[in-house]
C-alpha cells in the first residue's frame, strides 16, 4: 500500500548494519513475481493477487474442494475492491512519503540481530496469505530480504484476510498465515494442533473519516463510536458528538459506517474493543472475525475500506492506522480507560502492552490488549501473527528459510516498523517470539538455532 521503493530505502537505512545486508548493486535480480517489473514495483500492490495461495507443500494438503457460492462471492468481492481502492492508490502514490516520514518516531526500535547470526543462503519458494493489518510492512519486508539479504528465497504474501488466511494454512495450501486474531481453539485442537502464532508487530485499529471541509483531528468516546456502529447516532451533527469536539462545526450529514465484508482480523479487534467498553455492543452484536453490524456497508479489506470511506462524504470507516496515514487521514483521539483522549501514535500503541502477562507456552502467545488500563495507552490495539507448524513442516530446506526470514523480521526487521504506521514488539513478548520460532521442528530437529536477544 504504501511506496515499495521509499519504505524499502528507509528499512535499508534504518538497518544498514544488519549483518546479512549486501550492496543492491551486488545482488542478482530476483523475480518476486513472474514477470520482469521494474525494481520498485516488483511486488504489486495486496489487492491485485487475488489468488496467490497455491499449494505448497503437496504431500500433505487435502484434496482439492470444488468452489462454493461463498468463495464465488469473495472472489466478486475481491474484484471490485480492486476497482475501488484504484483511486486510493493514486492518492497514496502522491501522499506516500509524506505518510512515512510523518510517522511517530519517538519509541525505538530493537537492535538489529547480533552478529552471531546470519540468515543461510538458501534457495526455497514460500507462500502466505491472510491479514491485509500488516500488509504494508510484510511486503516491505519481502522486498529487502528477497532482494538484498538472500536472493535465493523467493517470498509471496497475499492480503486476503484474516480469516481466509487461517483456512489456506489449516488446509495445508500455504506455508505461513497472517492473522490478527487467534485460530478458534476448536479448530487448533481439531485441524492445526501445531498451530504457534508468532507476534510480529503492533499496530493501532482507528477511526477513518471523511467529512467534506474538516481536517481536525476528531475526538471520539466508546459511547460514540459504539453508537455509529449501532446505527445509533446516525449524523455528524449530534449533540454527542459535538460535546467531545467543541469548536468543531459538524454539518448535517448522514453517517455511512463501513464495515468489513470479509472475515478480518482488523474486525476482530474493532468488536472485541466494541464488546468490552459497550453493553449494547456486546448483547447485539458481540465480537468476532465476521459479524452482523446494524448499520453501514461493507468492504473488503483494509485498502478496500480506506477506499470507501476516501470516496465517500460522510463516511466513516476502522482500518490499520498506516492505512490511513497512507492515504493522508489525520490520526483521531479515542478515550482510553482511563478517561484520557490518546492518538494511535507509536508510544501509545506501545502502551497497550504494558503490564501484561505473556505465556511461557509457545502455543499460547496470542492475547487482547484492548482498553488496556494504562493511562497513555491507546485503547484499540493490537498485535498480529504469523502462523507457523511446530512439527508438521516436511521439507527442511522451505522450514530453515521461513524461520530465518521470521527470525530477521523480529530483529532487523524491527526497524521498519514506526516509519509505517507500526510499533515495534515489546522487548518481553519480542524474545517469546523467538523462543517460540525455535521451537519449530521437522522430523524432531530444530530448524533454527540463533541467539534469543
Amino acid at each position: 500500500m504504501l511506496s515499495l521503493a521509499i519504505a524499502s530505502a528507509l528499512l535499508l537505512s534504518a538497518c544498514s548494519s544488519a549483518p546479512a545486508a549486501v550492496e543492491p548493486t551486488a545482488v542478482p535480480e530476483v523475480a518476486v513475481e513472474a514477470t520482469a517489473a521494474p525494481e520498485a514495483t516488483a511486488i504489486p500492490e495486496p489487492t491485485a493477487v487475488p489468488e496467490a495461495t497455491a499449494t505448497t507443500e503437496p504431500t500433505k494438503a487435502p484434496e482439492a474442494t470444488a468452489t462454493t457460492a461463498a468463495e464465488a462471492t469473495a472472489t466478486v468481492e475481491a474484484t471490485a475492491t480492486m476497482a475501488a481502492t484504484a483511486t486510493l492508490a493514486a492518492t497514496q502514490a502522491a501522499t506516500a512519503t509524506k505518510a512515512v516520514m510523518t510517522a511517530p518516531t519517538a519509541t525505538t526500535a530493537p537492535a538489529v540481530a547480533s552478529t552471531e547470526w546470519e540468515p543461510r543462503q538458501l534457495t526455497a519458494k514460500l507462500t502466505g496469505s491472510g491479514a491485509s493489518f500488516p500488509n504494508p510492512l510484510y511486503q516491505v519486508w519481502i522486498s529487502v530480504y528477497t532482494k538484498n539479504v538472500v536472493p535465493g528465497v523467493q517470498l509471496s504474501y497475499s492480503s486476503v484476510g484474516s480469516g481466509q488466511g487461517q483456512k489456506d494454512f489449516i488446509a495445508y495450501l500455504t506455508d505461513f498465515g497472517g492473522s490478527d486474531s487467534a485460530i478458534k481453539s476448536s479448530d487448533v485442537e481439531s485441524k492445526a494442533p501445531d498451530a504457534i502464532h508468532l507476534p510480529m508487530v503492533m499496530g493501532g485499529v482507528m477511526p477513518m473519516v471523511n467529512i467534506a471541509g474538516i481536517k481536525t483531528p476528531l475526538k471520539f468516546t466508546p459511547e460514540t463510536l459504539a453508537g455509529i456502529y449501532l446505527g445509533a447516532i446516525t449524523n455528524w451533527n449530534d449533540p454527542r458528538l459535538a460535546k467531545d469536539n467543541e469548536g468543531v462545526a459538524f454539518p448535517d450529514l448522514a453517517i455511512t459506517p463501513v464495515y468489513r465484508s470479509d472475515s478480518s482480523g482488523t474486525t476482530s479487534i474493532w468488536t472485541d474493543y466494541l464488546s468490552k467498553v459497550s453493553t449494547d455492543w456486546k448483547a447485539k452484536v458481540g465480537s468476532g472475525s465476521a459479524v452482523s453490524f446494524p448499520a453501514g456497508i461493507g468492504a473488503s479489506g483494509n485498502a478496500g475500506v480506506s477506499a470507501t470511506v476516501l470516496n465517500t462524504n460522510g463516511a466513516v470507516g476502522y482500518v490499520e492506522v498506516g492505512y490511513a496515514l497512507a492515504a493522508g487521514f489525520p490520526l483521531p483521539f479515542v478515550k482510553n480507560a482511563s478517561g484520557n483522549f490518546v492518538k494511535p501514535e507509536t508510544n501509545n500503541v506501545s502502551a497497550a502492552a504494558n503490564g501484561m502477562n505473556i505465556s511461557s507456552n509457545p502455543q499460547r502467545l496470542a492475547a487482547s490488549i484492548t482498553n488496556s488500563a494504562a493511562p497513555d495507552a491507546y485503547p484499540i490495539a493490537a498485535f498480529t501473527y504469523i502462523l507457523v507448524r511446530q512439527s508438521t513442516y516436511t521439507d527442511v530446506n522451505k522450514a530453515q528459510a521461513l524461520a530465518d526470514f521470521l527470525y530477521w523480521g523480529l530483529t532487523t526487521g524491527q526497524g521498519a516498523t514506526v516509519r509505517l504506521g507500526y510499533a515495534p514488539l515489546p522487548e518481553g513478548m519480542r524474545i517469546a517470539a523467538m523462543k517460540a520460532l525455535k521451537t519449530v521442528t521437522v522430523n524432531g530437529a530444530p530448524v533454527i538455532d540463533a541467539p534469543v536477544k
